[in-house]
């Protein structure tokens, strides 16, 4: 199998454990699947970014805790369509592309804002869902490009679940 395993936010020998974790979650997956997984430690939980072979394991995005990371990758990446949040982690599915300026139209549902690295500056973008009325907060979101852990506005609901997700720009 092709996984390609990026971590960040933790030590060179807790590296290997989390790598092992990793690989155990894709037991059993075809020789030829092509998977990217990205982790980035926040606190006692982490955020993972899922790419795989088929639509549906396109821009998965997963908060786990730290004692649980094999199993919720496994639940995020063993149901065909992963649409609802677990109750040891949360996942979500890419949300839609709204039009204009980069950011959406409306004050609720699906936002797509672009920011701005304050380390390497490269532009990357957070998806997440807003109600209407919803406050934000500053959040932590590791650019896609270094990995530095950047603080942006996002959805209070989103902020606290975890369902939100960077990706690059361009």
């Amino acid at each position: 199998m092709s996984l390609n395993i990026m971590i960040a936010g933790c030590t060179k020998d807790e590296r290997e454990r989390i790598e092992a974790s990793v690989r155990a979650a894709f037991t059993g997956r075809p020789e030829a699947d092509p998977w990217n997984v990205s982790l980035v430690r926040l606190g006692d939980q982490w955020s993972i970014d899922i790419d795989g072979p088929e639509p549906q394991f396109k821009g998965i995005s997963v908060v786990a805790p730290a004692d649980d990371l094999t199993g919720s990758l496994e639940r995020a990446i063993g149901a065909p369509t992963p649409v609802a949040p677990l109750a040891t982690g949360s996942i979500t599915t890419p949300a839609a592309a709204p039009s204009g300026n980069g950011a959406a139209t409306s004050n609720d549902g699906a936002r797509k804002d672009r920011h701005e690295c304050e380390e390497c500056a490269a532009a990357f973008e957070v998806l997440f869902d807003k109600l209407a009325g919803e406050r934000e907060e500053l959040c932590p979101v590791a650019c896609p490009a270094c990995w530095h852990v950047n603080k942006v506005p996002i959805a209070e609901a989103a902020g606290a679940t975890g369902d939100y997700r960077a990706e690059a720009v361009g």
